[in-house]
């Protein structure tokens, strides 16, 4: 992994300065992919389209914050008070869907990271609490968002409804045809739904060997 340069973004909520760091080039290697769709790779870290400001904890989208210059351009000392971005909790995610109506894609990605926050301590640990109703909540609106239309959002549907314990529509969506770089997720969630599993599981895990995802398989990320 190249890292890239650090942006220094205004947040609009209280104008102090947010430190974001930024990857040149990254790859897949050692990476994990789950179930869910969440990807965790060492050597190609996140990039979050909201963040939660460390000085005054509101959430705020990077897009729509004024960048103010990057580290090639200023010293972080010269930021007053700049600290790195932090990332929302399932709790700050809830708590800021309940707050209004967002566009489709807002929404959208707000409930999947809710789902992977929610899923996150139980990514590990089979003896987690379930899902609590709130969590159910976030993911039965997250299904209704997903378009059918596209394979991939296809198969995250058939994933919520797995984990809601929909076996019947899980499998009806995981019978319909998918395009064959696709069919190794589908065989894999198709049988966690014949099992009638419903917790969240690891699917494949990328070896140092193995060439980065992009070039392998396409992945069913939303």
């Amino acid at each position: 992994m190249t890292p890239g340069p650090t942006i220094i973004l205004k947040c609009s909520v209280c104008g102090k300065y947010i430190e974001r760091h930024t990857i040149a080039s990254g790859n897949t290697c050692g990476a994990r992919f789950w179930s869910d769709g969440k990807r965790e790779a060492p050597m190609l870290p996140d990039q979050p389209w909201l963040i939660k400001c460390p000085h005054c904890a509101a959430l705020v989208w990077v897009d729509e914050q004024e960048q103010v210059g990057e580290e090639c351009e200023y010293q972080l000392s010269d930021v007053e008070n700049s600290l790195g971005c932090e990332t929302p909790s399932l709790q700050d995610y809830l708590a800021f869907l309940a707050k209004g109506v967002f566009k489709r894609d807002k929404e959208q990605y707000l409930r999947m990271r809710a789902w992977w926050a929610g899923n996150d301590q139980r990514r590990l640990n089979p003896n987690a609490e379930p899902m609590t109703e709130e969590e159910r909540t976030n993911l039965r609106a997250l299904s209704v968002l997903f378009d059918e239309k596209n394979e991939q959002q296809r198969i995250m549907k058939a994933e919520a409804l797995r984990e809601l314990g929909q076996f019947a529509e899980a499998e009806s969506l995981l019978g319909r045809p998918f395009h064959p770089e696709l069919a190794e997720a589908v065989a894999i969630i198709r049988q966690l739904v014949v099992q009638k599993e419903i917790a969240v599981r690891e699917m494949f895990r990328e070896r140092p060997e193995r060439q980065p995802v992009q070039s392998r398989r396409r992945r069913h990320r939303a």
